[in-house]
């Protein structure tokens, strides 16, 4: 199989189903990874690794192997072509969601300790659910026939660990348990990633984090799913604001944001929705971030802007700003324009016709009304200063948009 085929697979199992997917070749030196390193970590790790070699060399081309191992995870393993052993594995995942029975039969299946099984824990909540073998081994079917269109059916066969008495103390944690506190370490680094590039409005990278952040292991803090899940994105909804905060944005809009999605958090009711929220939340604190940061600005033209932006409709100049911040006018002036890079006059008009376009798109408004909202009360001055800017008045603009609407029916 080629790595572009590869690669596509494996991203469509990992972002369907949360599933991962290896491809091994003949002596599958590197097998370790077909249980994220599970194996790796506990006391009995050449022995556990030796019986999957084993098994493998039992297997057969055109069926599909579910494995099932003393902690009841499961793997699928098969030969994709019948004139080589290139192996394929998918897992591991569960069949039933975790529960207080699970814990206290693994417990006692494998005489674990209470040390030993918080070490595990963090480790197999990170393990997807998948409560259906065949719509999986269906899936793979058909990637199977992707990859070999030429392959006959499958069979399915499965297959259980040992589970002797004599075998049961084989799965017990190392005392330094490295799956479990390597992946711990990873999500808090993830977050730590997440949140840095959602300070600076890195949409793209904050999306990226946040795929692989989803998929790392963490303890459910509540037990009913949707419960907990609301309780995580109100997590991340506190954390995103905070890691925000240093770009100066004015506390009215990050208590908005903040607001606005406590409530749609409280409102959401599949978890399905709460994916999306998730996402959304993530694009509109970047945009945020991209639209309202003032950090790069001195304390004085900070609060300057601050006050324009929320007294766009009241008067506005040069002469009563100096005077209401104890400034000179010259000072103002140039201290301004070294900023921000234009003439204060300049940006409150740009603003102005920023928020009027802003209007024009969303609302019913009439002109006139548009004009007095940002603060220009003459409409031929706000005609003027208008097409100055668009390089059309404002009627045209909205005449504009009707015509467009007219042609998207």
């Amino acid at each position: 199989m080629n790595n572009k085929t590869l690669d596509f697979v494996t991203k469509l199992l990992s972002d369907t189903m949360k599933v991962d997917m290896h491809y091994f070749i003949e002596p599958y030196n590197d097998l370790s990874r077909f249980d994220r390193f599970l194996r790796n970590s506990l006391q009995n790790s050449e022995t556990l690794y030796n019986q999957i070699q084993s098994f493998i060399q039992t297997i057969t081309h055109n069926s599909f192997y579910i494995l099932t191992d003393c902690y009841y995870l499961n793997y699928i393993l098969f030969y994709p072509y019948e004139e080589k052993k290139d192996l394929i594995s998918i897992g591991p995942y569960f069949n039933t969601p975790i529960n207080d029975h699970y814990w206290h039969q693994i417990t006692t299946d494998n005489k674990l300790t209470l040390v030993q099984l918080q070490k595990l824990k963090g480790f197999l909540y990170g393990v997807p659910t998948i409560d259906n073998n065949l719509h999986l081994i269906s899936i793979i079917n058909n990637i199977v026939h992707y990859i070999n269109p030429e392959a006959e059916p499958y069979t399915v066969k499965y297959h259980e660990t040992s589970s002797k008495k004599q075998d049961d103390d084989l799965y017990q944690p190392k005392n330094d348990f490295e799956v479990y506190s390597n992946r711990v370490s990873e999500r808090y680094k993830t977050e730590q990633r997440l949140l840095n590039y959602i300070s600076k409005g890195n949409h793209r990278g904050a999306l990226s984090e946040a795929e692989k952040f989803v998929k790392l292991p963490f303890e459910p803090r509540l037990k009913n799913s949707l419960r907990n899940q609301k309780y995580l994105l109100s997590t991340a909804n506190a954390l995103f604001r905070k890691a925000i905060e240093t770009n100066e944005i004015h506390p009215l809009y990050l208590h908005e944001i903040s607001s606005k999605f406590v409530n749609k958090i409280e409102n959401v009711s599949t978890v399905t929705a709460l994916n999306n929220l998730y996402e959304k939340m993530i694009r509109d604190y970047c945009l945020l971030v991209r639209n309202k940061s003032t950090n790069q600005y001195s304390p004085t033209v900070r609060q300057i802007l601050h006050h324009i932006e929320f007294n766009l409709d009241s008067k506005l100049n040069l002469n009563d700003l100096a005077e209401k911040y104890n400034l000179s006018v010259p000072y103002l002036s140039s201290l301004f324009k070294k900023e921000v890079g234009t003439t204060l006059i300049k940006y409150i008009n740009g603003l102005r016709i920023q928020t009027a376009i802003h209007l024009l798109n969303t609302s019913s408004l009439s002109i006139q009304d548009i004009a007095s909202y940002v603060g220009i009360y003459d409409f031929n001055y706000f005609t003027k200063i208008f097409k100055k800017e668009i390089g059309i008045t404002p009627s045209d603009y909205r005449k504009n948009l009707f015509s467009e609407a007219d042609k998207d029916e």
